[in-house]
């Protein structure tokens, strides 16, 4: 406001010379406007000599601020005709009316930008100082200078009637005017004031105007500041201050309306001076006087010009209160700063956070601060005794004459140098503040206490003020003066908050409370009568009234959400967001709160603390950032129909409007409120449909909240957490918001007052922990949406999350009831279910209610209020039972039982339903019909009918429906649903609402329901805050400081914004308005870069690419280029962090290029549109052959006609567009890393969709195809580990493209990879690297996959060309370049082998040892070995297979090969070698050079199709080996072992590897050459290398193990020739231990080869037939009689698999074997049996078994070979050979066992297992007599080791060799002739072995041997026995003296009647004993039958 002064011509009558000085001089008058007014608004004149005249001009605009809430009622000022509003509201509404204020706990952040800066004080100070020189020397010079004034007004009223009728009065005048022309004498003020005190009595209005000017006068030059005790008042000490009596007396002279003109200015420019002097600043109730004699006056003056004057002068004297508390506050917190404050009172401003403690008068009672005891009169002179609290003021009476008597008044006064408020300096003005203090003993913070507790009053006055609640008539009449005083006092509170935030934000604004003297922030105090003032008003449906509550609730959201964070969350829901939500409210009331939120949106840190305290906290009652961003969503994309001219027109208007000021901008003036200005013209229609405009305003908030966030986000660490630095900063004045930088902070917190509102610290802004509560409120969403969608599924993610405690019926009930967002429908549906869990969770819900004491209906209504009664019967019944027990419970005597309020209460919703269901639409129930359905229900009685009537009437009157519905119906506009009336009641009804508004009258009703509930929930809130438990929890304010907010706070809104921008630009035409989306989208897609959001990111990108319209270019239009432009944009500055999203971007590029290409005159059908390209598949092959057929006859240069617009295509060419495009593959030098790949990655996925668009066409389209190659070259110089990366992607992507079936494409490619490869090969590679290996893989990829022979030809042919012109840097290269001549050797086109084998060969001789050093060897001998296995071309693969046999001696000769050291002659000496560059590696010498030519050796003799490659590699495969293995160390054998040699027999090894063989004659021809020449080599190779493998013998031997178990005949008995070859030919090298293996590989060969199965086949199955689970069973356990005979021993480890699963059918030869030594015992009877059934698996198992069989017979002939050669038999030890001899001994009584058991045998045979009963005679007869002939050798053997073993011989030999003997004699000779014949030799061999034992052993074992052979003698024997029996007697003779023995048949010497005996034979079955013994030794034949 202006500090300048204009004269008025209000009054006229008075202006003398006096009122002109007046005028002039009227210093303390100017020097209380606002600091920051007298700065910001020069076109503000006041005029104070005839009252202050205030115009108002243009404002500044400033930056808007915020708040919270809490709830209040309080009574109001009003007035009538001569009485005060304040007296007329105490008429109405009582002398004691109820006041009630509640304060809610929060917590304030510090205010980082204060109102005014410290620069502006002091400028302010400069000028105030200025122009109170003259009046502050007339001050100081008390009583003489200036009384002219006061003489002439004295002289005035003397000479007037009324002084001279009046005597008491004309000697009053005398006495003064005596007093001021004593010169001697001090002027007496009382003697002064006392005439004009009476004048301003009487009834002359000239005379009043006259006092009251002198007094006015008196009090601008403080003459009643001075006291003056000698002529002090009798009753001094009762009397009031003199400037008090002053006040009293100019507010006295008010008498209402009939007040004169004249009389009210004087008395507004007298209270203005009084009120604005700063010599006696006037406090307390004296002040609240002046306030509301003023207000009084605007209220009731009829003059327009009064009203104004009067608005201006209020509007003073609040700011000059609230400007002397800020000053006041600064100069404290220097004082603070400086330590000079008290302990109790020194409330920092960091951020540390006490403990809240109790204050007395605070929160003692649910009304908050109110007393009730009457405030206490402390005097002037007492002040310094008792200090006052909120309880000496905080009453709850109202403002008026006796509040204000009864109020303290109190004065302080000018000291020192002090000129007015402001403080010039520092420490002067503090210095003469002291000094003045000291002289009143009052202390700075007393003082300071004083003018706050003004500024209070104040604001508590202005609160009440507008609280008052009016009907809706009233409000309609902005004229009246309720509506006028609401409007100034909400105006004032807005100037209060929008100019003196410091006031409320500051920490040390701060007054005791209670009588412990407790400090609580102002802004605590204040803030209950603040919430009450916005609940009250908030919603109103007056558009002045809605306004300025918008402004208000902007700047306590923009200045105190710290303190008011709860309350301003209930404004939002209950409101605001509201407001926004329904469709009946005005749409003013949608546009202002827009307005609110259009400023929201530029406060970033206001946004993000939004998101955290309230999106991110369990406590608030919802998610309100995300509420707001879908509400302004939702706004934006209303479809509102405007044409282009209404846009254009807005646009202009909105341009203009911009620019201009408001009043509602910081320091600005707010509107007159005087009757004349209060005038509504009427409203033209607008001539732009304001739902657009809306729509619009909704827009710019999006894009702007949009603007904050990026802002916020890219502030760097500094600017992100200035909050900290920003908390003791005292700068009230706020930077623009169309600032960017710096980020404005948190509202300034009260730290020192932590009883509510704490402040979280900075550190606990911890973006994962606040994720972390955020997610879980998240959970909860969740659970909630599910409830309401599945109760059961919702109920169980509660308990799961833990949002219940348990799953008790109790904890689920509770949780329940109290949550109100569950829907009430499925709430209902799932307590109505039958389940017993459900019944039980239904109850305790409804025990929870409390019914006691409650009407029936008020009950029911009650109850059907907490849910939505379903419609089924049952659910209804269930509900209904309980409900009647329930409210029997608490009202017990209410019926005679339950059963009565069941009936009763289920009637009543039948009722409800009937009466207003409109889907009724017949007769409806009348009172009767419901007293008749209810008769009898009271235990057989009925309820009395005038009870059933009002139940009745209630029901039909208000319907019991749900308040939701009922609001969610009001919302929608819709009428809750009511019975239809008839055509009277309508026309009576019609007639009734003529000429009323009940829009309007709807609308207020709707503001007044808001308003209430807000109320409510405030009164709710202020309770909860009571409980400490949630007093935190509630207040606890997180202020923002970290930028990683915005990543999750876009993340949960980017939908609404992706619509909302989406839906405006679609339709737009405004260049403007897409310019504004375009932002939208541009600033949405920095953040989703910034923060790495992938799916928003690509939804965006997505969004803005498809607005480009480049897939429709016909319909193209300036908007989709200027879409284009900020793509393009978007991908220069934001490359990096693009991702995914690149690909959007670089499909825009690839069809922009389309464009041009068709601007051109290109045909449009040779550049199909890669969006809507079809691409090739099977089914349209043919389609896409003909269109291409059809396309080759067109001409190029015709283009369809309007296929796109010119102009759209010439700026598409433009300079801009393609230097934009170009930046974009330029800038890819720029990109990180992982950005390039990004990059990559999406330009080959376009590439590949533009290729696969052209399909075959003969110009394909390959933008991007070049673009990668020209991104190639601008990468070039990146680091390798960056390459290597892009290359992987490239890679593929030429993998890709060289495949494709179109050879125009791979040809572009190949040779785009050969330029490219080309300059790659200029850099040099080090050793150890293999770039140049991958950049050339795709040619081997390309050569390998696709079939095109021209394709073929021409990578080789680039390579060969690469070769040529860079072979010198090829390096890692040479793996891959042989890689492609290797997939070219096995190709079937002879000119592409013969090219490859040409460059090969040329390769290898002339860059043989640069191969070498290059490590690329191995591939070269790859290669070699491709082009040997080469079936179609023989002559080539034999050259092949030369050349690798050529490699070896070339190798060993080539001074690159590390081996070529060895083997170099000495005498060419070593220095002269050039190693090169030898590749690091981790293999051995022989890994890297023999093992690669070997292992080609290998694979060609394991896979080569032709027998001669074949039959060559095998040789030179162990020719190799020979000639060179000396020199292999022992590693390097095992090696070779294990993937050279041994491999070469795996496919013995199990049936799968038999099973790869190509069929099954390949696989003959190649055992019966290959493997068995492969097997022999391998013999002699061990033989060769005896020393050198000899550790490997147990292989060898495991290898011919499993040769020898094969099935196939021919490969067991090799197996076992090589098995004796290896023995015989190293049988002089081997030691024990050799033998010991040797002998151990037998014994598992035994062990494999016996058939233990037979003893369990036939177990198996049944006798009769073979059942289907037998045949199934392969795997058959086995169970024995005889464990030492026939348990299974474990078998070998390594080839117990191999054996099993060997099953192939044994061949017709080993049939035969088997079968020719079975013997035939089944009569012929059994032997017709017809043959049994035998399944193909049953078959193999018996397979196997006779294989075993036949192997074990193997095995016995392979060692009765092995110990026929003496060199073995003598080489062997004896414990090795014995060992060995037990193997036969037990082969032996396992045949003999099983040959024994006839009755398994012939189950055997009845299963099928051969066509006659099987034995194993052969294997018996075959083992003994091995076992027999080699143990006999070791007996008679004289060597000393055989000498030794001895007796272990003749232990094992002597008992088998009796068994042999007696097992022969027990044979018949005429059923087992066969038998007998087959063992006959072998008991020749036992006669004839023992018969040559020595005299001792022979007599040893005489009395075994001598009974079995006589026994012999009893069957017919052959010459061959005869002579083994004629020499076994003789020797017998020879033993024992034969000459003294006979024979005889009936007696004879006691020793042949012992051996007689012991034969035992019967006689009787003998005719003649042919055979006796006679003393001669002659044989003879004799004898008879007995």
């Amino acid at each position: 406001m202006s500090e300048e002064h204009t004269e008025s011509d209000v009054n006229a009558n008075t202006t003398d010379a006096h009122n002109e000085q007046d005028v002039g001089t009227k210093g303390p008058a100017e020097h209380n406007t606002l600091g920051s007014e007298s700065q910001q608004r020069p076109a503000v004149q006041r005029t104070l000599s005839g009252g202050p005249r205030i115009t108002v001009s243009d404002a500044d605009a400033s930056a808007p601020h915020t708040a919270e809430t809490t709830v209040h009622e309080g009574e109001d000022i009003n007035g009538d005709h001569g009485v005060s509003v304040a007296e007329r509201e105490e008429k109405e509404e009582g002398p004691n009316g109820p006041s009630q204020s509640t304060t809610t706990p929060t917590s304030p952040t510090p205010d980082a930008t204060p109102d005014n800066g410290s620069d502006t004080r002091s400028q302010a100070g400069e000028v105030q100082r200025e122009r109170s020189v003259s009046s502050a020397t007339t001050a100081r010079s008390l009583p003489v200078s200036s009384t002219v004034f006061v003489v002439n007004a004295l002289e005035t009223i003397n000479a007037s009637k009324e002084a001279r009728r009046n005597k008491e009065l004309g000697d009053a005048v005398q006495a003064a005017l005596a007093n001021i022309r004593n010169t001697e004498q001090q002027v007496n003020p009382e003697l002064i004031f006392r005439p004009l005190q009476m004048a301003t009595k009487s009834y002359n209005v000239q005379q009043q105007v006259t006092a009251l000017d002198c007094i006015g006068k008196l009090i601008s030059y403080s003459y009643f500041a001075f006291p003056t005790p000698a002529t002090a008042p009798p009753n001094s000490a009762d009397t009031p201050p003199l400037i008090e009596r002053a006040i009293e007396a100019i507010c006295d002279t008010f008498e209402g309306e009939a007040t004169a003109n004249d009389i009210q200015q004087q008395i507004i420019k007298s209270l203005l001076a009084a009120v604005l002097d700063d010599k006696i600043v006037v406090h307390g109730a004296g002040l609240l006087k002046a306030v509301r004699q003023i207000y009084n006056v605007f209220i009731y003056s009829k003059s327009s010009q009064n009203q104004q004057v009067a608005q201006g002068s209020l509007t003073q004297m609040v700011a000059t209160v609230f400007e002397r508390v800020r000053v006041r506050l600064d100069v404290k917190e220097l004082r603070s700063r400086e330590g000079t404050l008290r302990p109790e009172a020194n409330v920092s401003g960091d951020a540390s956070i006490t403990e809240p403690s109790e204050v007395n008068g605070v929160r003692d009672s649910e009304d908050g601060m109110v007393d009730s005891s009457p405030p206490s009169t402390v005097p002037e002179s007492e002040s310094t005794e008792h200090k006052m609290t909120l309880k000496d003021f905080e009453t709850t009476k109202t403002l008026d004459d006796s509040v204000i008597a009864d109020a303290p008044t109190t004065v302080t006064r000018a000291r020192g140098e002090q000129k007015g408020t402001r403080i010039n300096s520092v420490p002067t003005s503090r210095n003469s503040m002291q000094d003045d203090r000291d002289d009143l003993d009052m202390s700075p913070e007393d003082e300071d206490e004083i003018y706050l507790r003004d500024a209070f009053l104040v604001f508590r006055s202005l609160c009440k003020l507008s609280q008052k609640q009016l009907g809706h008539d009233q409000q309609q009449d902005l004229k009246s003066a309720n509506m006028r005083s609401k409007l100034i006092s909400l105006h004032l509170i807005h100037h209060v908050l929008n100019n003196y935030t410091t006031v409320f934000n500051s920490p040390h604004s701060a007054l005791r409370g209670g009588d412990d003297g407790q400090f609580v922030p102002f802004v605590h105090i204040a803030k209950p009568h603040l919430c009450l003032t916005l609940s009250r008003n908030a919603a109103s449906s007056v558009p002045r009234v809605y306004e300025v509550c918008c402004e208000t609730f902007w700047l306590c959201l923009k200045h105190l959400r710290v303190a008011m964070k709860k309350e301003l969350e209930v404004f939002w829901k209950e409101v605001y967001l509201t407001v926004l939500e329904k469709r009946s409210v005005p749409l003013f009331q949608k546009q202002m709160i827009m307005d609110v939120l259009e400023r929201l949106s530029g406060d970033a840190r206001a946004l993000v603390e939004i998101y955290l305290n309230y999106d991110c906290d369990r406590t608030a009652l919802d998610n309100m950032y995300q509420e707001i961003i879908e509400h302004v969503s939702r706004i934006c994309c209303t479809p509102i129909t405007a044409t282009a001219q209404q846009q254009l027109q807005y646009q202009e208007q909105h341009n203009k409007a911009s620019s201009g000021f408001d009043w509602h901008n910081k320091g600005a003036l707010f509107p007159s409120l005087a009757v004349a200005n209060l005038a509504q013209p009427a409203q033209p229609a607008p001539a732009i449909p304001p739902e657009y405009a809306l729509k619009q305003q909704a827009l710019r908030s999006l894009v702007e909240i949009l603007s904050s966030l990026d802002n916020w986000s890219s502030a760097d660490a500094s600017n992100a957490s200035a909050y900290a630095a920003s908390r003791a900063s005292r700068d009230e004045s706020r930077e623009s918001l169309d600032n960017p930088t710096p980020v404005p902070p948190s509202p300034r917190v009260v730290s020192g007052f932590s009883d509510s509102g704490a402040s979280t610290p900075v550190a606990e802004d911890d973006p994962t922990e606040i994720e972390k509560v955020r997610k879980r409120k998240t959970a909860l969403n969740e659970a909630i949406r599910q409830f309401n969608f599945k109760p059961k599924r919702g109920v169980k993610a509660l308990i799961d999350h833990g949002f219940i405690k348990s799953s008790a019926p109790t904890d689920v009930a509770q949780y329940l009831i109290t949550n109100d967002r569950l829907d009430k429908g499925m709430l209902g549906e799932y307590l109505g279910e039958g389940d017993e869990y459900n019944v039980a969770v239904m109850h305790a819900f409804v025990d929870t209610m409390e019914f006691t004491k409650r009407r029936f209906v008020d009950a029911l209504r009650q109850f059907l209020q907490s849910f939505r009664l379903p419609g089924e019967a049952q659910k209804i019944d269930r509900f209904m039972l309980k409900f009647a027990e329930r409210y029997l419970t608490g009202n017990p005597n209410a019926f005679a039982n339950a059963d009565t309020a069941y009936v009763l209460a289920y009637s009543v919703v039948m009722l409800n339903t009937d009466q207003h269901s409109v889907k009724i639409k017949g007769n409806r129930m009348t009172p009767e019909d419901f007293i008749k359905n209810n008769r009898g229900i009271n235990d057989g009685q009925d309820l009395p009918p005038e009870y059933l009537t009002g139940i009745y009437e209630e029901i039909a009157s208000n319907e019991i429906v749900l308040n939701s519905e009922r609001e969610q119906a009001e919302d929608q506009g819709a009428p809750t649903s009511a019975p239809a009336a008839g055509l009277a009641s309508r026309t009576g009804q019609a007639l009734a609402n003529f000429g009323r508004n009940l829009q309007a009258e709807r609308q207020a009703v709707e503001a007044d329901k808001m308003a209430e509930r807000t109320e409510q929930l405030f009164r709710t809130l202020v309770r909860a805050q009571r409980k400490s438990a949630v007093r935190e929890a509630l207040s606890r304010f997180v202020p923002a400081s970290n930028v990683r907010h915005v990543g999750s706070m876009f993340s949960e809104t980017w939908m609404s914004f992706l619509s909302a921008l989406s839906s405006q630009l679609q339709d737009a035409q405004n260049m403007d308005l897409i310019q504004q989306c375009l932002e939208g989208l541009r600033l949405a897609i920095r953040i989703t870069c910034r923060f790495d959001l992938d799916t928003p990111r690509t939804a965006f990108t997505t969004t803005l690419a498809k607005f480009t319209n480049l897939g429709n270019i016909k319909e193209m239009m300036a908007k989709n280029l200027q879409a284009l432009r900020v793509l393009i944009e978007v991908a220069i500055s934001e490359g990096d962090l693009l991702k995914g999203a690149w690909r959007e971007v670089l499909m825009c590029i690839s069809q922009l290029d389309r464009l041009q290409l068709l601007s051109t005159g290109v045909d449009e059908g040779a550049l199909p549109d890669v969006t809507r390209a079809q691409l090739p598949t099977p089914s349209n092959l043919k389609d896409a052959n003909r269109n291409r057929r059809s396309m080759q006859g067109r001409r190029p240069g015709v283009r369809g006609t309007n296929s796109f617009r010119p102009e759209v295509a010439d700026e598409t060419k433009s300079s801009e567009m393609v230097r934009g495009v170009d930046q974009i593959f330029t800038n890819t030098a720029k990109l990180s890393a992982s950005g390039i790949v990004d990059f990559v990655q999406a330009l080959t996925d376009v590439s590949w969709q533009e290729i696969q668009s052209s399909g075959n066409s003969d110009s394909p389209r390959m933008y991007s195809l070049q673009k990668l190659v020209e991104i190639s070259y601008y990468n070039m110089t990146r680091v390798r580990i960056e390459w290597s990366k892009i290359w992987d992607v490239l890679g593929d992507h030429f993998n890709q493209v060289g495949c494709h079936n179109n050879t125009a494409v791979v040809f572009f490619a190949l040779d785009s990879l050969r330029q490219l490869s080309m300059r790659f090969l200029e850099l040099e590679e080090l050793p150890g690297f293999k770039f140049q290996k991958d950049f050339l893989k795709p040619f081997e990829y390309v050569m390998a996959n696709n079939p095109t022979v021209t394709v073929k030809d021409m990578v080789l042919r680039c390579l060969i060309q690469m070769i040529q012109a860079r072979g010198d840097n090829i390096r890692s290269g040479w793996k891959t370049m042989f890689g492609v001549f290797t997939v070219a050797a096995a190709e079937q086109y002879e000119a592409i082998v013969n090219i490859a084998f040409d460059y090969t060969t040329q390769i290898y001789n002339s860059r043989f040892g640069v191969v070498i050093s290059q490590g690329s060897f191995p591939d070269l001998i790859l290669c070699l070995k491709e082009f040997s296995k080469n079936l179609r071309f023989q002559k080539k693969s034999l050259q092949a297979i030369e050349l690798l046999k050529s490699t070896v001696p070339k190798m060993l000769k080539t001074p690159e090969c590390p081996l070529a050291r060895r083997h170099i002659r000495s005498d060419s000496g070593t220095n002269g070698v050039a190693h090169g560059i030898k590749q690091p590696s981790a293999q051995t010498e022989e890994e890297q050079f023999w093992y690669p030519v070997l292992m080609a050796y290998q694979d060609v003799l394991m896979t080569g199709e032709d027998l001669e490659v074949r039959s060559r590699s095998l040789n030179y495969l162990f020719e190799t080996l020979t000639r060179y293995g000396g020199d292999f160390p022992k590693d390097f054998w095992e090696t070779l072992w294990r993937q050279v040699l041994y491999p070469i027999f795996v496919v013995l090894q199990s049936k799968s590897e038999m099973s790869k063989a190509p069929n099954h004659e390949e696989l003959s021809v190649w055992l019966s050459t290959t493997m068995i020449q492969a097997l022999r080599n391998m013999i002699s190779l061990f033989t060769h290398y005896f020393e050198s493998l000899e550790h490997m013998l147990d292989r060898f031997l495991e290898l011919l193990s499993l040769c020898i178990c094969q099935e196939n005949d021919t490969i067991a008995r090799i197996g076992s020739n090589c098995l004796q070859q290896l023995i015989l030919q190293n049988v002089t090298r081997f030691t024990p231990d050799h033998w010991a293996r040797i002998v151990g590989a037998f014994v598992d060969l035994f062990n494999r080869t016996t058939a233990y199965e037979l003893f369990s086949a036939a177990a198996t199955m049944s006798d009769a037939r073979p059942s289907v689970a037998a045949d199934a069973s392969e795997g058959l356990s086995m169970t024995t009689t005889d464990s030492t005979v026939a348990e299974k021993p474990i078998t070998n480890g390594d080839y117990r698999e191999d054996v099993e699963s060997a099953t192939a059918a044994v061949g017709p030869t080993v049939a035969q074997t088997g079968q020719s030594q079975l013997e035939d015992y089944k009569p012929q009877t059994d032997m017709q049996t017809p043959a049994p059934v035998v399944t193909a698996a049953r078959r193999r198992f018996f397979n196997k078994i006779i294989t075993n069989c036949v192997l074990q017979l193997l095995m016995i002939e392979t060692v009765a070979e092995l110990f026929s050669n003496d060199s073995v038999y003598a080489q062997i030890p004896s414990n090795e050979l014995l060992r060995l001899m037990g193997l036969l001994k037990k082969s032996y009584q396992f045949a003999k066992k099983f040959n024994g058991d006839k009755d398994l045998r012939m189950a055997l045979w009845r299963q099928g297992f051969m066509r006659q009963p099987p034995n194993l005679l052969k294997q018996e007869s075959g083992s003994a007599n091995t076992y027999v002939g080699i143990l006999m050798r070791m007996y008679h053997d004289e060597g000393e080791e055989r000498r030794l073993a001895r007796a272990q011989t003749e232990g094992a030999l002597i008992p088998l060799c009796a068994d042999i003997i007696r097992s022969f004699t027990q044979l018949e000779d005429e059923t087992q002739q066969r038998n007998i014949v087959a063992w006959r030799p072998v008991v020749i061999d036992v006669i004839e072995g023992y018969t040559n034992f020595g005299i001792d052993p022979f007599t040893k074992h005489l009395d075994t041997f001598y009974p079995l052979v006589i026994t012999l003698l009893e069957k017919e024997v052959n010459s061959d026995m005869r002579g083994a029996i004629w020499g076994f007697l003789r020797r017998t003779g020879e033993a024992r003296r034969a000459s003294r023995y006979e024979i005889r048949l009936g007696g004879g010497d006691s020793t042949g009647q012992r051996f007689l005996g012991k034969i035992d034979i019967k006689m009787v079955e003998y005719d003649t004993l042919d055979l006796c013994l006679c003393p001669s030794g002659e044989v003879g034949a004799r004898g008879s039958k007995a």
